[in-house]
């Protein structure tokens, strides 16, 4: 089956099998583009880079195309998320709900009925959900689309689940944009969460390199079209009252809570060892070393902070003052 076309800056070009050419992709299937069946050689997702960041070895083994024991990870736990993104933006796999009358008397999807029943569905690729969830994931997508109301954006569904391939830094890369409106100079993401506040999103921003994601993803639909676009994160909470937060990262150098020039930073270093890897075949892990690590200044700062906060122990400065005072005079 030939995908349907592709938008680049050469025009709208018709596609077939079995490579994509640069530019954006509709129709791509989740499948294939999940297994990296889009190029000649493989290709760097954002999920990637940010492993390549933690060790080549772990992005080896996560990679499709690399490791030849690969096997697509499966985990309840993504399942309102995926199916939040279909129901929000209008494409990518649907979901069916569990029979009532074949789940356990606990309510748990635990018979051999509900067992057969999440197989099927899973191999049909839909995602199974018990009723109750798919009430959840109306309410998420009922908050989602209130929200982006009120802020004057409107998700085209048309524009939903596409695929991107470019060629940065002489790396072929890919990435799959949950919404890419067809104007705006913005790119849209949609994540489910516990917390949507300011303060866990900055949290979530630094766990699962967000700000890698956002980087790779602007680097590589400005190679695939020319066009610069900035990133949004949608993220709608996934228990009442299924509050929503858009947030875009600060993107000014000048500014201390700058997050997007180490973000580049880093996703171009993904990049250079990526190369690297690739041309050289070797794939390492974590050094083959003791290493010495020391705690991040805000760890020591935050530690000094709560002793010099207790009335009956001399503050921090008194302490140092007082170890210099007592020490050899060698090391004074």
């Amino acid at each position: 089956m030939a995908d349907r076309a592709i938008e680049c800056s050469q025009g709208v070009v018709p596609l077939s099998r079995p490579g994509l050419a640069t530019g954006i992709h509709f129709d791509v299937p989740e499948a294939r583009y999940h297994a990296d069946q889009l190029a000649a050689d493989p290709t760097l997702s954002s999920s990637i880079a940010k492993l390549m960041l933690r060790s080549p070895l772990h992005a080896w083994t996560a990679h499709p195309r690399l490791n030849p024991d690969h096997e697509p990870v499966e985990k309840n736990v993504f399942d309102i998320g995926r199916a939040a993104h279909r129901a929000v933006l209008g494409r990518g796999g649907d979901y069916v709900a569990i029979p009532d009358d074949m789940l356990a008397s606990n309510g748990a999807a635990s018979t051999k009925a509900a067992r057969d029943f999440i197989g099927q569905a899973r191999a049909d690729g839909l995602t199974p959900l018990k009723a109750w969830e798919v009430d959840q994931i109306g309410a998420i997508r009922d908050a989602v689309t209130a929200r982006l109301a009120a802020m004057n954006i409107s998700l085209d569904p048309a524009r939903s689940e596409v695929t991107a391939i470019g060629e940065v830094d002489g790396v072929m890369c890919r990435a799959r944009f949950d919404n890419l409106p067809d104007k705006g100079g913005v790119i849209y993401d949609l994540k489910t969460c516990e917390d949507a506040s300011a303060d866990a999103v900055i949290r979530a921003v630094d766990r699962y390199g967000y700000d890698v994601q956002a980087a790779h993803y602007a680097a590589t639909l400005e190679a695939a079209t020319g066009q610069r676009r900035r990133m949004r994160f949608v993220f709608v909470e996934k228990e009442p009252p299924y509050e929503v937060a858009v947030v875009e990262l600060h993107d000014d150098p000048a500014a201390d809570s700058d997050w997007m020039l180490a973000a580049r930073s880093k996703a171009s270093e993904a990049r250079r060892l990526w190369a690297k890897c690739l041309q050289s075949g070797e794939w390492p892990g974590y050094p083959r070393a003791v290493q010495i690590i020391g705690a991040r200044g805000w760890e020591q700062a935050r530690w000094e902070q709560k002793m010099s906060d207790r009335s009956d122990r001399p503050s921090a400065e008194a302490i140092r003052a007082a170890y210099q005072a007592q020490a050899p005079e060698r090391m004074k």
